[in-house]
């Protein structure tokens, strides 16, 4: 059995995906993931609530000033751009969410099973090393003890495929020869 350390976006959108609420182009199999064995990091489980509650706000619509580098000199850019905004989710659909990740994470649920990895002084130790991959790699620090947990919950008999579409965490992974999963493609490293 395949098992995935699922990183928040990802543990986000296959919530979403399960709400009805597709917010990715470009998906996991999830059918897939939902057969293996899954698992999140302490990290994802205080992190999805403010992802949560990012698309319950929404986005407000309003003009932005460029102000982009646009010559060797220093000038920037004076013109402005329209950002469309994003309408906030409606809050039944907040509250089913935060329904089903109590029960996800409480193992009452029938859909998804995901057991949360908890930070330990290895997973610190692992996060300190693999942070300086950031030097290179545009990630985050939430990112790096993700990165950490699947190296400290990995052994020889079982190696956790952490699931993300973050482009940099997945170069500094790739480096580090940590297994992850992308959507539309399935990346093993050996």
């Amino acid at each position: 059995m395949k098992e995935y350390l699922l990183d928040t976006n990802a543990f986000f959108e296959i919530l979403s995906f399960l709400v009805g609420k597709n917010v990715r182009r470009d998906e996991y199999d999830f059918n897939e993931i939902k057969e293996g064995r899954c698992y999140i990091s302490k990290i994802t489980e205080v992190e999805i609530i403010s992802v949560i509650g990012k698309y319950a706000r929404g986005e407000q619509e309003e003009w932005q000033r460029c102000d982009r580098i646009i010559a060797e000199d220093g000038t920037r850019c004076d013109k402005q751009y329209f950002h469309k905004g994003r309408k906030g989710w409606n809050k039944r659909l907040c509250k089913d969410m935060l329904k089903l990740v109590k029960e996800i994470l409480d193992g009452s649920s029938t859909i998804l099973k995901v057991e949360v990895l908890d930070l330990n002084e290895e997973v610190v130790h692992y996060a300190k090393e693999f942070i300086m991959y950031a030097f290179k790699h545009k990630f985050g620090s939430q990112d790096a003890f993700i990165a950490a947990t699947a190296i400290a919950y990995s052994t020889e008999e079982r190696s956790l495929q952490v699931v993300t579409s973050d482009k940099g965490l997945c170069a500094a992974m790739k480096k580090k020869g940590i297994p992850f999963v992308v959507p539309g493609n399935r990346i093993n490293l050996e």
